[in-house]
C-alpha cells in the first residue's frame, strides 16, 4: 500500500498504525560514570514510514500553531525559520540593548533532565484540547501515544519489548529566563523567585 493511502487512512480513521509504534532505543552517554544509567539518554531510532507521517502530521500541526498565534516568539525549537542561531541573535541583542541602555542582564539557562521521558500524555492531550485542537486531531495523537513499545539495543545485546506510558519521541527541553534592570541586586532577587516559582510549577 502507499504510503500516500496510509497517511490518509490514519488521519480519516484517527489511528496510527500498531507496527509503527515499536521504537529501538539506544542509550547515548551523557556525562559522569559510564556504569551509571542514569547517565545515558535515550535515544528513540523510528520506523521509516512513521517518521514520514510523523513529519506529515507535524507540518500540518505547525501550521495550526501558527495560525492561532499559541508559540511564543521567543520560542526557536522545531520551528520553520527559527534555529539556535535566531535564538542566540535575539539574546545577543536584548543584552547589548541592555548595555545601550545601562541595564545589566540576568539570565538562567534551563537545561531540564530527562525532558523526554517525563511528558504525561494525559495532560499533554488535556492542553491540546485548551489550546482549540479537534477532538478528532487529539483522537489520533491518543492513538499515537498509547500502546508504544520499544526494545534497548546495547551493543549486540536486544531486551525485550517494553511499554512506553509517558514520554514522547521528541521534546524541547532547553529554556532561558532574562531579566533586565540597573541594580544587580534587584536582579539577584528576582531570578531567585522566578526560578522558585518555576521549580514549584514542575514539580
Amino acid at each position: 500500500m502507499p504510503i500516500s493511502q496510509i497517511f490518509n487512512l490514519s488521519i480519516k480513521t484517527s489511528s496510527f498504525p500498531d507496527d509503527c509504534k515499536i521504537s529501538k532505543l539506544k542509550p547515548l552517554y551523557k556525562k559522569g560514570s559510564k556504569t551509571d544509567p542514569k547517565n545515558y539518554r535515550p535515544i528513540s531510532l523510528l520506523p521509516i514510514v512513521s517518521k514520514i507521517i510523523e513529519k506529515l502530521v507535524h507540518d500540518q500541526t505547525q501550521n495550526y500553531l501558527s495560525e492561532t498565534n499559541v508559540l511564543c516568539d521567543c520560542q526557536s525549537g522545531f520551528r520553520k525559520n527559527y534555529s539556535t542561531n535566531y535564538c542566540l541573535a535575539y539574546l545577543n541583542d536584548k543584552v547589548s540593548k541592555g548595555i545601550d541602555q545601562g541595564l545589566y542582564t540576568g539570565m538562567i539557562l534551563i537545561d531540564l533532565q530527562k525532558a523526554f521521558d517525563t511528558i504525561i500524555h494525559l495532560l499533554l492531550l488535556e492542553k491540546m484540547a485548551f489550546l482549540g485542537f479537534s477532538d478528532k486531531t487529539i483522537k489520533w495523537f491518543k492513538s499515537y501515544l498509547t500502546d508504544r513499545k520499544f526494545n534497548v539495543y546495547v551493543n549486540e545485546a536486544t531486551s525485550d519489548p517494553g511499554p512506553l506510558s509517558c514520554g514522547v519521541p521528541l521534546h524541547v527541553d532547553d529554556s532561558c529566563i532574562l531579566f533586565q534592570h540597573k541594580d544587580v541586586n534587584t536582579i539577584q532577587t528576582q531570578r531567585n523567585e522566578d526560578f522558585s516559582n518555576l521549580c514549584d510549577w514542575f514539580c
